[in-house]
């Protein structure tokens, strides 16, 4: 007997790629040092693992508060922007109502929307996966969507909207629109400073990609106080573990690292760009920490690994098509190095 719901039938398990190389290109993730010392101190930090979490989270919200510049009321927090964005859905959208979303955009917010039993559509993207603001319009006006999911930067193109582009999509309608900024710091166009002004606007925000802190799971949402109250309802108690709160909460509090580690990684993006557009690789611009391209190479992913360089290879529509992680400037030479020797 099949247990399963019939909204998850058709879905396959989320599996990431077990391949270990020397030269980790392939999950977007950041600098292992940059935070370091934070899982060193935790020994002689003041947790106890006998307690639950403080479910207020305060001292994070207070941290998150001297970054970003707002209240407690106006901010939850989660297991990083992929739980967050799930309960985004658990919280706004009922089932056969529609999620509007960019194609090709992260995989996740699909699923998220058939585990939900909702209607997904992907706004598609013209030619060189350029987003046409008045396209994204005039589909959420035909569909009727209860929730718009906008990545921004986009994962895994890389294209960036304008805060005027993402203005005019927030004032077009009245559905909710949530705004992933998971790449955000690594561009100049985050809303986070006006986002009090819409009633139908939330920023889901995380400490995986800039703050290199993917291993602990953090993130949060920024909105006004209604829509977090909604979302608070259906937010799990205790949702983050201690470990993770003190070590987000601590690194926010020298946030000045992360700023230092943004501009290396901005330098080192056009490097790699440049690098690849002199070799005539079709490259995309990039407002993240990675640069997505098209390569005709067959097996590249594979031939790459033998050299001991890993980096995201897509299939299906995106056949053809890879994902560089922006890396140390030691890591992002050892694959140029690589890949020039492939080609």
């Amino acid at each position: 007997m099949n247990r399963e719901k019939e909204s998850i039938r058709s879905l396959e398990p989320y599996v990431t790629n077990p391949t270990v190389c020397s030269v980790k290109l392939d999950a977007n993730e950041g600098n292992s040092e940059l935070y370091l010392d934070l899982l060193k101190n935790l020994a002689n930090s003041d947790i106890t693992l006998n307690y639950y979490p403080d479910d207020s989270y305060t001292d994070l919200k207070k941290a998150i508060n001297a970054y970003v510049g707002y209240e407690p009321k106006n901010i939850t927090v989660g297991n990083g922007s992929s739980e967050l964005l799930d309960l985004c859905i658990k919280t706004f959208v009922d089932k056969d109502e529609t999620i509007l979303s960019l194609d090709p955009t992260f995989s996740m917010y699909s699923i998220y929307a058939q585990v939900f039993s909702a209607k997904y559509i992907g706004a598609k993207a013209e030619d060189d996966f350029v987003l046409n603001v008045d396209s994204i319009i005039e589909e959420i006006k035909e569909s009727d969507p209860k929730l718009v999911i906008l990545c921004n930067p986009n994962n895994p193109t890389g294209t960036l909207l304008t805060k005027d582009e993402v203005r005019k999509i927030v004032k077009s309608t009245d559905a909710l629109i949530a705004l992933d900024e998971a790449y955000m710091e690594f561009s100049d166009e985050s809303l986070i400073d006006e986002v009090m002004e819409y009633d139908n606007l939330l920023i889901v925000k995380t400490l995986s990609k800039a703050f290199s802190l993917a291993g602990i799971r953090a993130g949060y949402i920024v909105a006004n106080e209604g829509l977090i109250t909604s979302i608070e309802k259906v937010r799990a108690p205790y949702n983050l573990n201690s470990l993770s709160a003190y070590i987000a909460t601590k690194a926010l509090e020298q946030k000045e690292r992360m700023y230092d580690y943004i501009k290396d990684v901005k330098e080192q993006r056009e490097v790699i760009y440049n690098a690849l557009v002199d070799l005539n690789v079709k490259t995309y611009k990039s407002g993240a920490n990675f640069v997505f391209f098209k390569s005709d190479i067959e097996d590249l992913q594979k031939k790459l690994v033998e050299k001991d360089v890993l980096i995201r290879k897509f299939s299906g529509k995106l056949d053809g098509y890879y994902r560089i992680s922006i890396g140390t400037k030691e890591q992002n030479q050892k694959f140029l190095e690589a890949f020039k020797s492939i080609m």
